[in-house]
């Protein structure tokens, strides 16, 4: 009986998931896409913020440049956390796989 729930621990499914097989493909993933996502994502954000940019610009009224600017900055903060996320995420791409294998 005990030979039986041997087979059925958890553990010893989540011990034998973690090995540097399971990780492995999930490196090489990140490391062969990881600089054109990053280009990808800045080259849209370029050219959304320019969209954007645009649209201040454009604006007539006070009220419409009141809310394009707050439009805008919003976007100028959110492009720049994505993206040095994306940085760090790629940066750190080695320690952490280090790191998840144990070594």
């Amino acid at each position: 009986m005990i030979n039986f729930l041997k087979y059925f621990n958890v553990f010893s499914y989540v011990s034998a998931s973690t090995g540097e097989g399971v990780l492995n493909p999930i490196y090489e993933g990140m490391t062969l896409v990881g600089p054109y996502v990053l280009s990808v994502v800045t080259a849209l954000c370029m050219f959304y913020g320019i969209f954007l940019g645009v649209k201040y610009a454009k604006a007539e009224d006070e009220a419409a440049k009141a809310n394009m600017q707050k439009t805008l900055i919003n976007f100028i903060i959110g492009a720049a956390t994505v993206i040095i996320l994306l940085v760090i995420l790629y940066a750190v791409r080695g320690p952490l796989a280090d790191f998840i294998n144990g070594g």
